[in-house]
């Protein structure tokens, strides 16, 4: 599973990013709502909701619950999962950062649908993810892990290998002018992950 983050850039624009994304073949696709005008938002609500792409917002449950988007992608200072959850009940799809030092049983008990585990390779290794992933194990708790970062499409065999069972990247990730055609390749290699 790949998830893409629209984020600024000069070369390309969010919504341009996010036809990118779609014509590509990405199916779930993430933005922070704060950071983007709420014309160029909307836009990129229609082109998701008309193509059926999952859309989650990045820190922004009360616009969630406005636009009744997919998601939500909770990090540090944001909603509590199981708040939200309470509050929204089953609808939302709820994303939640964490480290492999946070505490999972709360998250199990929130019915987080995703973990991410960020900044692959600097600040999340392999050994991270497979210590995450094994510390879910030891708990029971079974909660898929998605792995952000600079990471490019070799390294996603390596990256489910230890535990993940999707990636997020950014245009950082992706070489241009041919984005396109780079995150197409991306999606190959994940559609490709022998598990």
């Amino acid at each position: 599973m790949l998830q893409y983050t629209l984020t600024d850039n000069d070369n390309i624009g969010i919504v341009e990013q996010t036809r990118m994304a779609i014509n590509a073949g990405c199916a779930w696709i993430e933005v922070d709502p704060t950071n983007v005008p709420d014309t160029t938002l909307d836009e990129v609500i229609e082109l998701c909701r008309d193509r059926e792409i999952i859309l989650v917002f990045r820190h922004h449950d009360v616009l969630l619950e406005k636009t009744r988007v997919h998601g939500v992608h909770l990090g540090e200072g944001d909603a509590k999962p199981l708040q939200l959850r309470e509050r929204l009940g089953g609808h939302p799809i709820i994303g939640v950062d964490v480290t492999t030092e946070s505490a999972l049983a709360p998250l199990k008990r929130a019915d987080v649908d995703y973990v991410v585990l960020e900044g692959y390779p600097e600040k999340s290794t392999l050994s991270m993810i497979s210590n995450l992933q094994q510390k879910q194990v030891e708990q029971n708790i079974l909660i898929p892990i998605v792995v952000s970062g600079k990471i490019v499409p070799g390294e996603i065999q390596s990256i489910v290998d230890a535990g993940a069972s999707g990636i997020n990247i950014d245009i950082s990730s992706l070489q241009g002018p041919e984005y396109e055609a780079s995150l197409a390749s991306f999606i190959s290699a994940c559609n490709n992950v022998v598990r």
